[in-house]
């Protein structure tokens, strides 16, 4: 019995992290939604704001499309900050790609559907009050995703250095928690210290690995080493999960 209830009661935290899990992914999902319709809207509808002045110099609408922009704009960091546990570092690049990306095919959409012309003029008042051709926004916002993108990427590809992912799921390389002592600079940004940790057969290893700086502030890190050669310096290095490695 009890090893029953052991085991049930080791089965609930992996349940409610699936449910956990879920739950965010579909938040991120309907962000990314919320996302794009706001951003689109506001591209789709621009010409059909019509504001109304006063004639002291204040002027207004009641058409949602001239707030849409910072509408997006919330909704973006919004679903930046509920996707950066699996964005990591991307996550900002990512977010200004889908807004722009959106905006782009607001543009677009609404040449095809003949709601502009290339040679009509329009702006976003509260976000950017300028007037530009519809052509000129296509371009800056084809430049804009582009140049988003490459920064989406460079963020993934430090992460994916930082985390040592591509070595723990693609090389085949053991994990396992460590510390690092004795550090020694190697300049501003990077030092040596040395890896313990203890392997598969509890054996423990002292390996000389070259971090980043910014190790220092964690108590433990990831041991990423070959199960084949764990002492090997070479095959081994220190990672920087998003969470602490737990002994």
């Amino acid at each position: 019995m009890d090893g029953i209830r052991q085991g049930a009661a080791g089965g609930v935290p992996r349940r409610a992290g699936w449910y956990v899990q879920t739950l965010r992914l579909t938040a991120c999902a309907l962000l990314a939604w919320l996302v794009w319709q706001v951003w689109h809207l506001s591209t789709y509808e621009a010409a059909d704001v019509v504001w109304v002045c006063d004639g002291t110099g204040s002027c207004g609408t009641d058409h949602f499309a001239s707030v849409g922009p910072f509408a997006g704009i919330a909704a973006a960091i919004g679903l930046g900050i509920a996707a950066a546990r699996y964005l990591h570092r991307s996550a900002p690049g990512a977010m200004v790609a889908l807004s722009a990306w959106a905006a782009l095919a607001g543009w677009q959409d609404a040449l095809a559907d003949g709601k502009v012309t290339r040679a009509d003029t329009s702006a976003w008042f509260l976000l950017v009050p300028v007037e530009l051709p519809v052509p000129t926004w296509l371009a800056v916002l084809r430049w804009l995703t582009a140049a988003a993108l490459a920064g989406a990427c460079c963020g993934a590809f430090s992460s994916l250095y930082r985390t040592a992912a591509v070595a723990r799921f693609l090389r085949g390389r053991a994990c396992a928690p460590g510390t690092l002592e004795g550090w020694r600079s190697l300049g501003r940004r990077h030092g040596e210290a040395d890896l313990l940790f203890a392997d598969e057969r509890g054996v423990r290893h002292r390996v000389p690995v070259v971090v980043a700086r910014r190790a220092l502030t964690r108590e433990t890190v990831l041991a990423v080493y070959d199960p084949a050669r764990p002492g090997d310096a070479a095959r081994t290095r220190a990672a920087l999960p998003r969470k602490e490695a737990r002994p």
